[in-house]
């Protein structure tokens, strides 16, 4: 504390040595910037929380005495020494130039008694790393993980602590000396007074375990701890109300290594079974007897579950919370008779005015605004309380992506009627910069699947819950570079507005038409119409309507576009609601020499080696339920899109497409199987039918073939890659996941049944007719594509791939023909082998 004073002193008066006291232009004028000089360990934006919100502030003494003590509480610097510099040749505002004296970095960590973990082991446990500046706020905490680790493995008398010392050149060693004391070993689980349940049953309840070839056996007190309230929970939940955890011992045995072998005992009384007698109310006006007896789903009668009744008590508790009753006393008084083994409830409520909102307050948020913050929750200052639109609020702000935690807390207020909602929130780093390989998922035939991508994103620009971005993509065919920005509210309104201008480069094969008969892919001819290569339709067809190289003629494809979009979010009883809209204005040119070649599309044909228009103009109504948008766990979504393309005459492409998608979630199950993750399965199920029309007063869609609707095999009937040549006007898709978090909020491993077809018309799709216009099989057996697997799927939104396995299949005559993969061919059985996907796990919001 002497030196720290004494470092304050010293700051004080260069603070006016160094800005001028006889002219003092610094004094009232706004700080434009913060500026440091001599950082070279730390990184200027880890200061950033500390500067950005006096940006804008007059400047005065009380506002340096608070930068200054903020800076020298990060114990990153020696010395700070101040300069105000003139931001203009006027003195209007002022610039503070800090000149920094950084601690000493650390070369060299030690750990020094430590035998029972590995040097490299307690290195990985430490958040201290060679090259950072140390301080004793880090030592503490990497001292509590190293403690921690040791609890984890065993050693309950751990001791850790920590010391700084000189090292080379002006470094720092840090050194943690460990007293790891004796490490205990569980060998034996053992249960006394137990006649209901067998001892296999109890310890399976219990998460320490006997060591064995799966777990080490680490005995930790806390976990002790834990599981005797389970053991008791789970009695309680079997009707045995009165079982308790009378005592438990342990007996250490020393093995002949001089391993600590520890042996548990439970000794429990178990008492008799309960069944559920009811439940009566006492002291309710507010809500009627029979509305709170409908919330109270245990029957009489029925073995008494001490969850079960907690729930019914929740779901009685939330009634009065989401009507504002905050301040309300719920009491169960429970009755026992022994005699005939009854539990019935009598619930004594004192009821109290409702909670009026006081003050919304945040905390924790360094970079974001509390205004981003305060409009996601739908309640105000003066609002009546509602526990609902809390956790409304919660889902919108975990949405966001912005937050690692948000723990709301309700404060009484400064009168009994009052109450302050206070939002607790742990920011997370919302800037990223992206570099890799992204698969495109294109539909093209011709398009060169992947690509080199490096992008930057911030999805919370400046702290105003903005996004910014910018994109490029390289491949061997294509090349496109693109920016965008959106702004979710506008005017303090739910009102989102984006735009995206992308510049786009692509080399593409098309088929040719140079010898006769030569077609004009209308009404008149489309019907038998074939490009060359082929001596008949029936033949271009068979071929997957792919011509052999040498009839394929290239092009170089040319496309500018600006989009603009905006949208309106309510928030209903069923979910969020979304109006958007928005507009695309573009154009394309297609270069070739068209004396050579003459291409079978007769929109590539036309118009080309000119710049085009390309123009479009969509709309959409979306509801979404989902918990969270981009990994739910329940909840559902629906989306209806439609999209008007070519606006103008002189476009080459002029058609109506409409997308209509529903999803719905729900856990299947949740296992705790360690404080930190679960045994969960959540199943999803997704349809989408998507068609393209015709524009008023056109006879038919003018489209390009590579726009039109196909099986991708990568997004759309994963595995069925080969099918994205087979084009139409009608896409039904359709896909059910069953999804295990493996590692939570990064790493998932999902099953999955595909099932996706197209053709080529709207009309056709629950017709007799095939993809071609022609005569098929059934519809549900030549249309429908199958396949199901599993894989791999990343649920961080920043890097959303996919890598699963696939096995393929139709449904023909009555019987399953199964399909050939890659993985694991036999050319003796050709329907051996599965194929390898790779695509976006992309989550619509």
């Amino acid at each position: 504390m002497r030196f720290r004073f004494l470092v304050l002193l010293l700051a004080a008066v260069t603070v006016f040595s160094v800005f001028p006291q006889d002219v003092e232009w610094y004094q009232g004028k706004p700080i434009k910037n913060i500026v440091f000089d001599g950082l070279n360990n730390v990184k200027s934006n880890e200061l950033d929380g500390i500067t950005e919100p006096y940006l804008g502030q007059s400047f005065g003494d009380d506002v340096y005495w608070e930068i200054l003590g903020k800076l020298y509480a990060l114990e990153y610097f020696e010395t700070i020494n101040p300069t105000a510099l003139r931001a203009d040749t006027q003195g209007n505002e002022v610039i503070l130039r800090f000149t920094v004296t950084e601690r000493p970095q650390v070369s060299r960590i030690n750990f020094v008694g430590n035998s029972g973990l590995r040097r490299n082991e307690l290195l990985d446990t430490v958040t201290l790393k060679i090259h950072d500046v140390a301080t004793q706020a880090k030592l503490r905490v990497d001292e509590l993980a190293i403690t921690n680790k040791y609890l984890e493995k065993g050693f309950p008398d751990i001791k850790v602590r920590s010391e700084m010392v000189p090292g080379a050149n002006g470094s720092l060693v840090v050194n943690f000396y460990v007293e790891e004391g004796e490490k205990i070993t569980i060998e034996e689980f053992r249960f006394e007074g137990n006649s209901v349940f067998s001892a296999r049953t109890l310890q399976r309840q219990l998460t320490l375990k006997t060591k064995g070839i799966i777990a080490d056996g680490a005995f930790q007190e806390a976990k002790l701890i834990a599981d005797r309230q389970a053991l008791t929970q789970y009695y309680h939940d079997r009707g045995y109300i009165d079982a308790e955890i009378v005592d438990v011992s342990r007996e250490i045995r020393k093995d002949e290594k001089g391993g600590n072998n520890l042996t548990i005992t439970f000794r429990l009384y178990e008492g008799r079974i309960y069944n559920f007698g009811g439940i009566t109310f006492e002291g309710n006006k507010i809500f009627t007897t029979e509305q709170l007896a409908a919330l109270v789903y245990s029957k009489v009668g029925d073995v008494v579950s001490d969850k079960k009744i907690q729930a019914d008590l929740m779901r009685v508790t939330d009634l009065y919370l989401e009507n504002g009753y905050l301040f309300n006393r719920i009491e169960p008084v429970p009755n026992r008779d022994a005699s005939q083994g009854l539990l019935t409830f009598n619930i004594m409520i004192v009821e109290r005015g409702r909670a009026h909102i006081e003050n919304i307050i945040v905390r924790g948020n360094e970079k974001t605004k509390d205004n981003v913050i305060l409009r996601e929750i739908p309640l105000e200052a003066g609002d009546i309380f509602s526990k609902a639109k809390v956790m409304d609020g919660l889902r919108n702000l975990y949405n966001l992506q912005y937050f690692s935690n948000v723990i709301p807390d309700t404060p009484v207020g400064s009168s009994d009627a009052l109450m302050d909602l206070v939002i607790n929130v742990e920011e997370q780093p919302t800037t990223d910069v992206q570099f890799g390989l992204t698969f495109s998922g294109s539909s093209d035939p011709d398009a060169f699947p992947i690509s080199g991508m490096v992008r930057w994103n911030d999805r919370n620009f400046r702290g105003s819950g903005n996004q910014i971005g910018a994109e490029v993509n390289a491949s061997p065919d294509t090349q496109s570079a693109s920016l965008d920005y959106t702004q979710r509210w506008i005017f303090g309104l739910p009102l989102s507005g984006s735009f995206d201008f992308t510049v786009q480069h692509t080399k593409r094969l098309a088929a040719m038409d140079n010898m006769p008969p030569y077609f004009n892919n209308d009404d008149s001819d489309k019907a038998y119409a074939f490009p060359d290569g082929f001596g008949s339709r029936e033949e271009y067809v068979e071929a997957g309507k792919i011509p052999s190289s040498e009839f394929l003629l290239p092009y170089n494809q040319w496309r500018l576009s600006l989009g603009v979009s905006t949208g309106y979010r309510w928030s209903t009883f069923v979910g969020n609601l979304t109006l958007s809209g928005g507009v695309r204005l573009g154009i394309v040119r297609s270069v070739f020499d068209s004396d050579l070649y003459r291409p079978f599309d007769p929109v590539l044909r036309n118009e080309n080696n000119i710049w085009t228009p390309a123009t479009s103009v969509w709309t959409s109504l979306a509801l979404d339920q989902r918990d969270v948008y981009y990994d739910p766990s329940k909840g559902y979504y629906g989306i209806q899109r439609i999209g008007y393309y070519g606006l103008l005459g002189i476009e080459q492409e002029h058609y109506v497409r409409t997308d209509t998608k529903a999803e719905w979630y729900i856990t299947m199950f949740n296992i705790p199987i360690t404080d930190n993750w679960a045994f969960k399965a959540v199943f999803g199920i997704h349809s989408g039918l998507s068609f393209i029309f015709r524009q008023p007063f056109n006879d038919a869609p003018i489209i390009e073939e590579a726009n039109q609707l196909a099986v991708d095999g990568m997004f759309v009937g994963r595995g069925w890659s080969g099918e994205y040549s087979r084009k139409g006007f009608a896409l039904w898709e359709n896909w059910a996941e069953i999804r295990l978090p493996v590692v939570p909020g990064i790493l998932a491993w999902d099953f999955f049944f595909d099932a996706a077809g197209v053709k080529a018309k709207p009309g056709d799709l629950f017709s007799s007719f095939g993809a071609d216009d022609q005569s098929s099989p059934d519809f549900s057996t030549f249309f429908m594509r199958f396949s199901f697997g599993g894989g791999f799927r990343f649920t961080i939104p920043q890097f959303p791939f996919r890598f699963s396995l696939a096995k393929r299949f139709l449904i023909q005559d009555g019987s399953v023909k199964w399909q050939g993969g890659a993985i694991g061919r036999n050319s003796s059985n050709p329907a051996k082998g599965l194929d390898f996907v790779i695509s976006f796990a992309l989550s619509t919001y």
